[in-house]
């Protein structure tokens, strides 16, 4: 089992949920398409640097474990919808 996903930004999640949009299928070079994820965070600028942002690498032992885009993309989703609540009942 792959450890639980990097804390990230409201911001983060959002940039993630969008990378895992099944409508990027094909933009990566791999055999799964959570590449197409990675090759769309990795033009944002979150894989430039010489160790790869702890986003990707999660994203690529999940890739490992057999873990797939609509599984991740239900639970950013779910991850979304907790913070706006939670932000909603702050207001």
């Amino acid at each position: 089992m792959v450890e639980p996903l990097p804390e990230l930004s409201t911001a983060e999640l959002e940039t993630l949920h969008a990378a895992l949009d099944p409508l990027l299928d094909g933009f990566g070079e791999g055999d799964s398409c959570l590449d197409d994820a990675s090759a769309f965070l990795a033009r944002l600028g979150l894989a430039a640097e010489a160790t790869p942002a702890p986003l990707i690498q999660w994203l690529d032992r999940w890739r490992a474990v057999g873990g797939n885009r609509l599984t991740l993309r239900l639970m950013v989703t779910t991850l979304l919808a907790e913070r706006r609540r939670g932000g909603a009942a702050l207001s």
